[in-house]
């Protein structure tokens, strides 16, 4: 049966599973869980493409709140003033 892996990089790799559980697959007599920090594992292309845009979109909305505080901290430390 195909699967569709997605792991740390922003793709998508087309795996061939011997046999699968509710909760893991085997590859070439591995065992792998289904959901997993490392990488998970998609019945359809559109199902591991939806995950990677979703997990894009959340990394793009961190780094937005991020630069929003940076630039905070700059206009701070560019009002401070040298003490009297």
């Amino acid at each position: 049966m195909i699967k569709y892996r997605t792991g740390y990089a922003a793709q998508i790799v087309r795996i061939e599973a011997e046999r699968e559980t509710e909760s893991s697959v085997w590859i070439k007599g591995s065992r792998s869980a289904k959901r997993s920090s490392y990488e998970n594992y998609w019945d359809s292309w559109q199902e591991a493409h939806g995950f990677i845009m979703k997990k894009a979109e959340r990394d793009v909305q961190c780094i937005r709140m991020r630069l929003e505080q940076a630039k905070g901290s700059l206009g701070n430390i560019k009002g401070m003033r040298e003490p009297v």
